[in-house]
Parts: structure tokens; sequence; C-alpha cells
């Protein structure tokens, strides 16, 4: 009998350690969730300012991720892609904030500024080299997007839109722009997710989430743009 009670009371240290342990919440940060409310963060801006999502809050927020030496980012800015995005944005909401993200490990916010400014975009761009945004979001490629409504719940993940290789034009639907036309007028988003497509996302020690091809710093991921 003692050695039966003993057993139990181990037995139930053990459960009583895995119940605990489950309780605990994951050793790492949870990827953001479409549906759930946007994970707040704190980067610095070129200037070295602090910016913190939740300063947004009772705001649409679209954020955009970017790595200056993408094809795919260079193609979508060059193309006007992006300027014609963040003025149609505008019309929906002048209220809107569009932020740009980089987690590439290896540039600094120079050269986030420098990208913006040779490209003319007046877009907020903040500094995540050390991805710990980027993997909270579970961002895999740039341009990968996401769109979180004025209550603060992401909204939308995915692709800039449904044209990867940059041939429809002005035929092109702009997720970003579908999303926060829908959120305005109170309607469920659809799409709310997209496969992103792009360059993978250039994380310290290749811990990249994307599936580019190639290992270089310019492997891409031709995905469908698509659900």
């Amino acid at each position: 009998m003692k050695t039966r009670r003993s057993f139990l009371s181990l037995a139930g240290l053990v459960t009583a350690a895995v119940v605990t342990t489950a309780f605990a919440g994951p050793a790492t940060p949870d990827t953001a969730k479409v549906g759930q409310p946007a994970p707040d963060f704190t980067l610095k801006d070129t200037s070295g300012k602090d910016v913190k999502l939740s300063d947004h809050k009772g705001k649409i927020v679209v954020m955009q991720w970017i790595n200056p030496q993408c094809p795919v980012c260079v193609r979508c800015v060059s193309s006007g892609l992006v300027a014609k995005m963040g003025k149609e944005l505008k019309q929906l909401d002048p209220d809107v904030v569009h932020l740009a993200v980089n987690s590439t490990h290896f540039m600094s916010s120079t050269d986030s500024a420098k990208y913006l400014k040779q490209h003319k975009l007046d877009i907020p761009a903040l500094d995540d080299h050390e991805g710990k945004v980027g993997h909270m979001y579970g961002a895999k490629t740039t341009p990968h997007l996401f769109v979180i409504d004025k209550k603060g719940v992401l909204r939308y993940s995915g692709a800039i839109n449904d044209d990867p290789r940059g041939s429809k034009g002005a035929d092109a639907t702009n997720y970003a722009v579908n999303a926060v036309r829908q959120i305005v007028a109170g309607e469920t988003v659809a799409p709310d997710s997209t496969r992103p497509y792009g360059c993978s996302v250039k994380y310290a020690r290749g811990e990249g989430k994307g599936k580019g091809r190639g290992n270089g710093r310019r492997g891409i991921n031709r995905g469908s743009g698509g659900n």
C-alpha cells in the first residue's frame, strides 16, 4: 500500500507539473493570427524615434515588409504600385497609417531611409533587423502585408495583390486596399488571407520564414498571390 501511495503521489506531481507547464504559455512569441488582436510592438523609425503599434489604436494600420535589395519590392515601388496603393488607402480613410517594416538582418534604418527617399515614398520605415516583429507576425516575404482594424484586430495577411509577375497592370486586385475598403464599410474582409509572394525575408542566422528560391539575398518565392 505504501508503494502504491507513493506511486499515486508521484503521478499526481507529474500531472500537476504537466498542467502547470501547459498553462505557462509558449516559450516563443505567438505568430499573429487573422481575427485576433494584433501583437503590440515597439520599433525605431529612421530618425531613431520609438514607434509603438498600440499608439495607432483607433486607426487602420497597414504594415508592409520591405527589402531594398529585393527585385520584387523594387518592382512594386518603381511601377508606382505602392504609391498608388497609398493614395487609394487615404481616399478610403484619411487616417490610415501605412508602415514599412524591414527585417533584413544585414540592413540598417539608413538603408530603408535611402530606399524610401529614392522612390519618393513618404512612409515611416521601422527597423526590425533582429527579426523579432517579423517572426511575431510570421512575415514570410517582401512584400508581405498585414491590415489591422481600428480595434487593433488583424484583419488581413498576405500578398499585396493578385499579380506576382507584375503583368496585370490596372486589372490587378490590391488586397490591402480591398481589406481597408471592406473594413471602412463594416463588412467582413474577404479574402482575409492570401499566399504572399516575393523574396523570402532575410532573417538572421538563416531563420527566414519564407521558401525563397535560392539561398542568397535575392531568393524569390513566386507565390500565386491567391488563397
